[in-house]
């Protein structure tokens, strides 16, 4: 009889831990959803690229699906990989160093479709540029990029 009462007990434990998945926020196309956590591999695709950035434009191609848009943060807009690629070399060119200071992925729609991954940059003053964070976004399916998105706030000193 004991032992009856000690699974029992043990299965309304079990059943009564709740292990839903949380979620927070809003999107304005997607009225009936919210905001999850993304997975770790979504980031490290971010974290991998950012390893190649500036430094092997071959490597870097790998990282972006064949259609992949991207847009930086001075406005210009590209629907090739060679555009945006061209674009960066332009930024390599004025020098400067970034650190990484965070990443972190988001999912709106948990097992459909891709996730959004979230970098900042703390990015030195240049000759041309002042002292500035990069926010940028990545939206991954299937670990290849497939929109990229970039803004950027200048810090006053």
């Amino acid at each position: 009889m004991k032992k009856l009462l000690c699974l029992s007990m043990i299965f309304i434990f079990l059943l009564g831990c709740e292990n839903a998945q949380k979620s927070n926020g809003f999107h304005t196309s997607y009225k009936d959803y919210s905001f999850h956590i993304g997975s770790q591999s979504s980031v490290d695709v971010v974290v991998n690229l950012d390893k190649v950035w500036g430094r092997d434009y071959d490597k870097m191609r790998t990282f972006f699906a064949d259609t992949a848009k991207f847009t930086f943060s001075d406005g210009e807009s590209y629907d090739t990989i060679d555009g945006f690629l061209g674009h960066v070399k332009k930024d390599m060119d004025n020098g400067g160093s970034w650190t990484m200071d965070h990443a972190f992925a988001v999912d709106l729609l948990p097992g459909s479709g891709g996730e959004l991954v979230n970098a900042s940059f703390s990015v030195d003053a240049t000759e041309t540029e002042p002292k500035r964070i990069i926010h940028e976004w990545y939206y991954v399916i299937d670990e290849k990029i497939h929109n990229f998105s970039q803004s950027k706030q200048i810090i006053i000193e």
